[in-house]
């Protein structure tokens, strides 16, 4: 009995194992999401938790700011009817505040993106702190990477 209560639970085990290398298949994955929502391009937090995890995690710009900065605002941005516009494709950029410290501190810090959708680029803007700095990085290419599906 207990030899082949043994048996049936490495039957199970292997049964299960050899099932969990698939993926079930797309219309499975996305049985809610109408066609017209996946095709549709990422959101205002979508895209500003996609900067935000490119600039802290993969780049790490918040790191080599100082070393990699340079303190002429981009040629790409033109800040003269005042609000920030691409100077290649006259479109305005989308501005994402990803940090922004009280008024009222001491070493006041401020990190903003500004990003281009036509050419998914962003500049990276690092403005205060200890060394009261005001430096730029970029421009850098986020990728939106997305599953096939399975329909042809």
């Amino acid at each position: 009995m207990r030899k082949r209560l043994l048996f049936v639970a490495l039957c199970a085990a292997v049964n299960t194992a050899a099932n969990c290398s698939q993926l079930p298949p797309d219309s499975v994955l996305r049985a809610d999401i109408p066609p017209e929502e996946l095709d549709a391009s990422p959101s205002y937090h979508q895209m500003k938790g996609a900067i935000l995890n490119d600039v802290r995690i993969w780049r790490e710009l918040d790191k080599k700011v100082e070393a990699e900065g340079y303190k002429d605002s981009p040629r790409e941005i033109d800040t003269s009817s005042g609000t920030p516009i691409c100077a290649n494709d006259k479109t305005e950029y989308e501005i994402f505040s990803l940090r922004s410290d009280l008024s009222d501190q001491a070493y006041r810090l401020e990190e903003t993106a500004y990003y281009c959708k036509k050419e998914n680029l962003y500049y990276y803007h690092y403005q205060g702190g200890s060394k009261r700095l005001n430096l730029w990085l970029g421009p850098y290419r986020i990728e939106r990477k997305r599953p096939k599906n399975d329909n042809p």
